[in-house]
């Protein structure tokens, strides 16, 4: 997703993209939607700009517990600096894109791509509770009870 310097020095005030959720190259995230909505705000710094805002992701997935498939969305913030400054370049608060004044755009669907996969669930669940499947039957507990019985 590139981003122009025009519109860097204009400013972007929560301005709304839709991206290609198969251009960010992502092969082990399942997305549930071809498109990701960014919304992003700029803001010119003496050093370059703070780009800040959010993504609308939704993902497919399989729960860890009861094996069914569900969307999973996420509203995932981030804040990237486009600087000059080759001392800023190591920054832990932001994400750091090297921008030089000769530069006429920059491409942040890397660092887009990097925190959609950061913010994947660990623990895939269909919902907190989920009860699983029974460990000798196989029925999901979500769905019905079983009369197997508990093993001590």
């Amino acid at each position: 997703m590139k981003i122009f310097r025009t519109d860097l020095h204009i400013g972007l005030n929560k301005k709304l993209f839709e991206i290609s959720s198969t251009s960010l190259g992502l092969d082990n995230v399942q997305f549930s939607e071809d498109t990701i909505t960014v919304a992003i705000h700029s803001e010119s710094v003496s050093h370059g700009y703070y780009l800040k805002g959010f993504m609308a992701v939704s993902t497919q997935n399989v729960c860890d517990r009861c094996l069914i498939d569900f969307d999973f969305k996420n509203k995932i913030k981030f804040s990237i600096l486009l600087t000059n400054k080759t001392d800023l370049v190591n920054n832990d608060e932001h994400n750091v894109i090297f921008f030089t004044n000769q530069e006429e755009s920059v491409d942040i669907g890397p660092v887009l791509a990097e925190n959609i996969s950061l913010n994947q669930p660990f623990k895939k669940l269909c919902f907190d509770d989920c009860k699983g499947l029974c460990s000798s039957c196989g029925c999901n507990k979500n769905k019905q009870n079983c009369s197997c019985k508990k093993s001590t």
